[in-house]
């Protein structure tokens, strides 16, 4: 049998670590799928949210949308057309 080496201790007498334990361990690529798929989703509910709220706000007769005044308008820009 071969000698084994003495294991290296560090300045207070701790055994060392096998190096390389501090990274990630999961694929980056299907990190950042993920977080795309979820970016992408938050994106198009938002947007549903935006245009609900502003068909609400056009569907309001003219006098209750003065009444109401700019305060009380959707706070998000309008949607795009589709």
């Amino acid at each position: 049998m071969a000698e084994e080496k003495p294991k290296k201790r560090g300045p207070k007498g701790g055994v060392k670590h096998q190096p390389g334990r501090g990274h990630d361990h999961k694929s980056a690529a299907g990190r950042k799928k993920r977080f795309a798929i979820k970016a992408a989703k938050k994106r198009t509910q938002q947007h549903d949210e935006a245009k609900r709220a502003w068909d609400a706000w056009d569907q309001l007769p003219d006098d209750a949308k003065k009444l109401l005044g700019p305060s009380q308008q959707p706070p998000t820009p309008r949607p795009d057309n589709e």
